[in-house]
């Protein structure tokens, strides 16, 4: 079922007044022949989408992305004008991974216009995809064993928080029951990988430190012959250090050069779809610019694979899938988005893991501003290094003629600095 969302009225109402304007008469027909010959008019989000529109359409397409310099993708909302510039253009190309907060906004303002809405990335595996999966049937066989124990539990509830915990927080669980239960509580616990259950302590409360994902934990109550008489279901215990969302998907493909060749080639095919005639022109620029992605991809891997260590201090978690195809492990300070703030734990480990490791860098990035980066930065001693992100451009950049290559490889030089030092 479509689900439908509240818009601003302040969004709608242009597209009323386009709507008015869209009966056309013969002459305005005439003129659509014209400009079938004129460049495509395409809007992207991501500066990478803008940048591949670019590179494979050439001079058969004018692309603009909608950010503007050094704009947080995780936090962008598009203003009433920029969703009419949208609804006139050719094409609108977006990543389709979940990067954009605004996309179901756009499919439901632009359903009815003439606009070819793109999600590059539609059909991409993501990381994260498996685990949360994983995570869903876990949680179905968990269910499922509670539905087993129904019988043998009475109206005992634990109060308290079994989700989202990091490493070294303290888990606190409370377990009420009806009147007429009575009884000492001893709490039991076991690991995810055990099946024997263990006396953790007794009391109305349970308290231990975040340590061990999926730990177990119920609450019963004995009576003085030491038989059950009411006891809790059964509550899971997660711990998420990474991603700041237990489960999530990290929609940061476009840092990765393999998966852009894949991006692209989608744009290719959208743009080939859209001007037929020129279809063998984009597949030829498609090709130069898969080319240069595989080189990139060739410097990464030997960049990292000549590196005296493979740890970085960064600011947000985008670059997992460097970690999967490199090797290179991020000690992220936020999570998958910018807004993710990390727990007090999290802060302690990423200073412990620097002075361990003799870290001498915490790397930023151009959109992303971050005051606990730099308390970090100051508390270790580190300098600071820039990775662009690719998200949007700065002006500096912009104005320099910079593109996705040449600041992947000041991205290559950055990681040379950092994980050499």
């Amino acid at each position: 079922m479509r689900k439908f969302r509240l818009v601003p009225l302040s969004i709608v109402l242009p597209f009323l007044l386009i709507a008015c304007s869209d009966d056309q008469t013969p002459s305005e027909n005439d003129a659509n022949d014209q400009e079938a010959t004129e460049p495509l008019q395409i809007s992207t989000t991501l500066f990478a989408l803008e940048d591949f529109t670019s590179r494979i359409g050439g001079e058969h397409v004018e692309v603009e992305s909608v950010y503007p310099p050094n704009a947080d993708a995780h936090t962008f909302e598009p203003s009433s004008s920029t969703y009419v510039k949208i609804a006139e253009d050719d094409g609108f190309i977006y990543s389709g991974v979940g990067m954009e907060p605004f996309a179901d906004t756009i499919h439901d303002l632009l359903d009815e216009e003439t606009v070819e809405i793109i999600a590059a990335g539609e059909h991409l595996s993501l990381r994260g995809e498996h685990d949360h999966d994983s995570e869903s049937d876990h949680s179905h066989d968990h269910d499922h064993e509670h539905e087993n124990n129904e019988d043998q539990t009475s109206a005992v509830e634990l109060e308290g928080i079994n989700d989202h915990y990091h490493t070294g927080d303290t888990i606190t669980l409370t377990a009420t029951a009806d009147e007429d239960v009575e009884g000492d509580i001893i709490w039991y616990t076991r690991d995810s990988e055990s099946d024997d259950w263990s006396e953790a302590s007794t009391g109305e409360s349970f308290e231990d430190t975040a340590d061990t994902d999926g730990q177990q934990v119920y609450a019963a109550f004995i009576d003085d012959e030491e038989q059950t008489v009411a006891k809790s279901e059964t509550t899971t215990i997660h711990i998420d250090d990474h991603d700041g969302e237990s489960g999530a998907i990290d929609p940061h493909v476009f840092l990765d050069p393999i998966y852009s060749i894949e991006l692209a080639e989608n744009i290719m095919n959208q743009l080939s779809e859209l001007r037929p005639e020129h279809e063998e022109y984009f597949a030829q620029n498609y090709e130069s610019l898969k080319a240069d992605l595989e080189q990139l991809d060739a410097s990464l891997q030997s960049t990292i694979d000549s590196a005296d260590h493979n740890q970085i201090i960064v600011s947000h978690a985008a670059y997992g899938y460097w970690e999967d195809r490199y090797g290179i492990e991020q000690l992220s300070i936020h999570g998958l988005s910018s807004t993710q703030e990390p727990s007090q734990s999290e802060l302690t480990s990423i200073v412990e893991a620097a002075r361990e490791n003799n870290l001498s860098y915490v790397v930023f990035e151009n959109n992303v501003s971050s005051t606990i980066s730099e308390v970090i930065q100051s508390e270790i001693g580190a300098e600071s290094l820039v990775l662009r992100n690719m998200e949007s451009i700065s002006q500096e950049d912009y104005d320099a003629g910079e593109d996705y290559v040449s600041m992947m490889e000041m991205n290559i030089e950055t990681l040379e600095t950092a994980l050499n030092h």
